[in-house]
Formats: structure tokens, sequence, C-alpha cells
């Protein structure tokens, strides 16, 4: 019976754990960093060495080898009840100015913002480039879209209602099935692991006083 308690509640603290991971919402108010993704869209087809859109092996860390039509997706991001009013884009290029769009939930929708940016110089000489942004609000799957290659790409950020760097924090997404912030069903979860460990702990008291 001890054994089985603690079983069960160590399986619910990892469960805790991982769905906490899992549904754990991106911040578009701090830097949203290339892994943050959950998607990249790639085309190979025009490096010889096979390289296509990636996370270059490199200090910046960045989102590299881009062409044409490339995206990244980042899932989960949560805007908030204000939403926000700015994106701004860290890009390098020493190529020709062009342009990235920046759409929510598909891809190949209407792009809530554009953003052009200038050469900078150099593949890791970056610069911000950004665009405002209107009655973006709420959770959704961000799309970076690149209608322009030959840039890379260091950090993605949104300002909110409130100015800054970071603007207002992002309210919790609602959870679709249940009308609640999604935090709640996790806060549950944590509160029955916690319990099934005292009893655990109790449980295994009584065994040790039985047997003294």
């Amino acid at each position: 019976m001890k054994k089985s308690l603690l079983v069960l509640s160590m399986a619910l603290v990892l469960f805790v754990c991982g769905a906490s991971l899992a549904f754990a919402a991106v911040d578009p108010y701090g830097t949203i960093l290339p892994s943050d993704n959950s998607e990249l869209n790639s085309d190979s087809g025009k490096f010889g060495d096979g390289s296509s859109l990636r996370i270059e092996d490199n200090e910046n860390k960045n989102l590299g080898y881009i062409v044409k039509g490339n995206y990244a997706k980042f899932s989960g991001v949560d805007f908030g009840a204000a939403g926000a009013t700015k994106v701004k884009i860290e890009v390098a290029t020493p190529n020709a100015a062009g342009s990235i769009a920046f759409l929510v939930d598909d891809p190949a929708g209407t792009p809530f913002a554009t953003v052009n940016y200038e050469p900078s110089g150099d593949w890791q000489k970056y610069q911000w480039a950004e665009a405002p942004v209107t009655g973006l609000t709420g959770a959704h799957d961000l799309y970076v879209v690149f209608t322009d290659g030959d840039i890379n790409v260091r950090g993605i950020t949104f300002e909110g209602g409130g100015g800054g760097g970071g603007g207002e924090a992002a309210a919790p997404a609602a959870n679709p099935e249940t009308g609640d912030n999604g935090i709640m069903l996790y806060t549950v979860l944590a509160v029955v692991a916690a319990g099934a460990i005292v009893l655990s702990r109790n449980h295994s008291l009584n065994v040790i006083k039985r047997v003294e």
C-alpha cells in the first residue's frame, strides 16, 4: 500500500510538471527566441550543402538559412486582454532590404503586421525593425513568414498598451473546454499530488508506529 501511494504521488507530480511545461504560453512581451519555435517550415532547394531554415549553432543561436516562403511557428502566444500595439524583430543581413509578415493561426491568412527591414551590413550585425499592431488580443499561434529571404533573425518582441519594452503582462489564456483559466487545472492537480504525498507519508508513519 505504501509503495502504491508513493508511486501514485510521483506519477501525479511528474504529470503536473510535464503538463505545465507543455501548455506554458510564450510571453510576447519578453524576447521570443528562435528556440521557442514549435515548427520551422523549410525549403532545402537553395543551398549547395542541403541546409534549410534552422537554428544556427553559434553564439547568437539565430534563425538562419532563410529563403523566401519559409516560416517559423510559435505556439500558445498570449497577447492578453489589452493586446499588442507594436511588433519588433531583430534581423541581420548584408543583402537587400525586405519584409517579414506576422500572422496568427494560419500562415496563409492575412498579416496583422508587416515589418520592413534594411541591410545591416553583416550576417551577425543585428538591428531592430518594427511595425504597429492593432486588434491583436488573446492567445494564438504566431506565424513569422519570411516574404523575402537571405536574413538571420535573433529575436522577436511585442509592446503592449502600457508601452515600454514589455508592455502589460499577458493574462492567462482561458481553457476553451472549461472556460476557466488553464492554469487552474494544473493548480488543482498540484494540490491533489501534494495531498497524495502527505497521505503516503502519514501512512508510512502509522506503519512504523504499529511496528514499534
